[in-house]
């Protein structure tokens, strides 16, 4: 589906899309409710790739059980954009037995990531969309727009 504001992107654009970033969000179910975390990640062997340490609820919530995998990149000013979802099944791998090029990759905050979780896509979806590439008068410039508060951070492990 296109429209002038919107396009479904094929397999091959969200890939490029993916290879680009490095931020995501890991979604997956933990009993009643919906677990959300942002990761690190990168495209390699065929997969989408993310490092954790084995006892987190990340890894113990996504072995071997389906996830959707979420990225996104929006231009505040031209509110140009484009969101790619993945939909597959986590796989641990242990750091021993991933590709050699994942073994320096960067994560934040740094730890120690012992397991790398491996998303294979059995889904995956993009749209592209664009703005208006300009602002108007009613939409405040950066600069004028209010500064967010501190969150309150928490220990997601239990």
């Amino acid at each position: 589906m296109s429209t002038d504001k919107v396009a479904t992107l094929v397999a091959y654009d969200c890939w490029a899309l993916l290879e680009g970033a490095d931020i995501a969000r890991v979604a997956w179910q933990a009993g009643d409710e919906i677990q959300l975390v942002p990761v690190n990640y990168t495209v390699a062997d065929g997969g989408l790739w993310f490092r954790t340490d084995p006892g987190t609820a990340l890894a113990r919530g996504t072995a071997g059980r389906p996830v959707v995998v979420e990225v996104d990149q929006v231009d505040p000013v031209t509110r140009d954009g484009w969101s790619v979802v993945v939909r597959g099944t986590a796989e641990l791998v242990d750091v021993l037995d991933a590709p050699d090029m994942l073994v320096e990759m960067t994560v934040w905050p740094a730890g120690t990531d012992s397991v790398f979780v491996r998303v294979d896509a059995e889904r995956l979806t993009g749209r592209r969309l664009w703005g208006s590439g300009t602002t108007d008068a009613s939409t405040p410039a950066l600069s004028d727009r209010p500064t967010a508060r501190p969150l309150e951070v928490r220990d997601a492990r239990p």
